[in-house]
Order: structure tokens, then sequence, then C-alpha cells
């Protein structure tokens, strides 16, 4: 067979194994030895992919496709992290670029694990672990960004000029200690629609300390937020002032721990706060 009558829809048709023999056996060896003829069976083994990936194949090149290439539970795997892949690559900022790159990568992988299976799987399976982690990655560091982007709304919301503010979407509450507490009902918060701020008032029963630290988490969550830098009202009364966006609320109940930063650096130990969030 020569080169030059290998067009891509022969190629198209060796991928989805309708050649006899002979012709598959040829094409084969032509991709093992000749650099243009594996160039061009990647491109159009590529295209095969999105054509699957984005369910444009027809019924009997789907059925064949999946029948060479997701037979096995690790074949579905690997086709369902390449359509993952996919579609985060498509929302980011370099999408057009970065797309192209992974589907060749497995272009490349799926063909040479047709044809040399021994040697390739140790290496699909690192290049899987490797983006799977990436993935991983960048999700937990726009989770990071979210989180801290919060924390720092909330250290300017609880600032002293912030919380000398008079603003009309705030509710304010009075907790009590929980270990002061008796069997009165737990402080149920109602946020409201139009009410985009809660405000509590925590009253301090240790000793005096220039600064304070509060830490709200969530009772049966694992993300809080800590607010740093808080100042007592000693009026009538030493008590800390805590504010907190009604947005970073779920209903459920929740556990402020606030605890005296002494000049040193050093901490006392916690009193527990608690309230409930209505849905």
């Amino acid at each position: 067979m020569k080169e030059e009558s290998i067009t891509d829809a022969l190629l198209r048709e060796f991928l989805l194994g309708r050649l006899d023999d002979d012709t598959l056996e040829r094409i084969e060896n032509l991709f093992l030895t000749d650099a243009q003829t594996r160039e061009k069976v990647l491109a159009i083994e590529q295209d095969l992919i999105e054509d699957y990936v984005e369910d444009s194949l027809s019924e009997e090149d789907k059925a064949r496709f999946v029948s060479r290439y997701a037979q096995t539970e690790e074949q579905q795997r690997k086709l369902r992290i390449t359509k993952s892949v996919k579609d985060w690559a498509l929302t980011e900022s370099k999408a057009d670029h970065g797309e192209g790159v992974i589907v060749s990568i497995w272009s490349r992988l799926w063909i040479q694990l047709r044809l040399k299976p021994v040697i390739t799987v140790p290496i699909a399976v690192t290049i899987v672990i490797a983006i799977v982690f990436a993935i991983v990655w960048l999700n937990s560091q726009r989770e990071r960004r979210k989180h801290l982007d919060i924390e720092q709304e909330l250290a300017q919301l609880n600032s002293p000029v912030s919380l000398r503010e008079i603003r009309p979407q705030i509710i304010s509450y009075d907790l009590k200690p929980v270990t002061v507490r008796s069997v009165e009902p737990q402080t149920q918060v109602n946020p409201g629609r139009d009410i985009h701020i809660v405000e509590f008032t925590l009253p301090w029963i240790q000793d005096r300390y220039p600064t304070y630290e509060a830490e709200v988490r969530r009772f049966d969550g694992d993300e809080s937020f800590t607010i740093r830098n808080l100042r007592a009202e000693s009026n009538d009364r030493h008590v800390i002032r805590v504010r907190l966006f009604t947005r970073i609320l779920r209903p459920g109940r929740y556990l402020i721990h606030l605890r005296g930063i002494a000049n040193d650096g050093a901490h006392s130990s916690a009193e527990e706060y608690s309230f409930t969030v209505n849905g």
C-alpha cells in the first residue's frame, strides 16, 4: 500500500476497525515505521475522540468506538477523565491551547496502549494521576482564595471604625457563654431577605485582654472563619461585638470560639457561644 493512498477516511475506518486484516496490518506497520503516517493517525484519532466526547458520532461509529476504546472499566474511566479535563479546559483562560494539548496527550496514549500496552500503561496511569491532581489543586486554590477573601471582608466589617457604623440591614443578638448558660433555649437567628449583617454581643467573663480572636464554625461542617484584632467594649460590661455577613451563613447550628490574645501573642482558654440559623 502506497503512503499517498492512505486517506483520512481510510484512517478513520482503520481506527474504527472496519478494515480487513491485511490492510490493518499494513497501516499498523506504517504507524510504527513512518513518522508522517503516525502523525496522520494521531490527528484522525484526535478528531475521533473529540467527536465521541462531543457526542457527534453516528450510532454505528459510537458502538465501534466504545468496543475498541471503552471495553474495560479502566478504559471507560479514562474516557470520563478525558471528558472532565476537556470540559474543565474550556472554562480556563487558556482553553484553546490547553484543550489541544490534553486531547493530543490522550490520543497518543490510546494508540500506543493498543500497540504497546506493556510500555505505556505506567505512563498513562502517571499522566492520569497528574491531571487529576492538577484539577484538585486548582479547585483547592480557588476555594482557598475565596475563603481568604471572606476573612478579609470580615476583618473590615469588624474593624473599630466599621463597628461604630449603624446600618439598617443589621439584626443583633446577645449570646451567653455555653459554660454559664442554663437551660435557656438556643438563640434562633432569622436573617430575613433584607438583613445583610448579623451582630452578636459576646460577654467576656475571664481576665481582660488587649485584643480578642473569634472563630466561627458550623457545628456539622469543616469550614470556619477567623476574625482577629477584636476589641472589647467596657461600658457597663466587658463585651465583644462580632458581625457576620448573612450570605456566608447556612441553616444549622454554629459555634463561636472566642479567645483573648495577650501582648506576647499568648492565647487564653476559649469561651464558647452558639446560635442556630433558621432556613
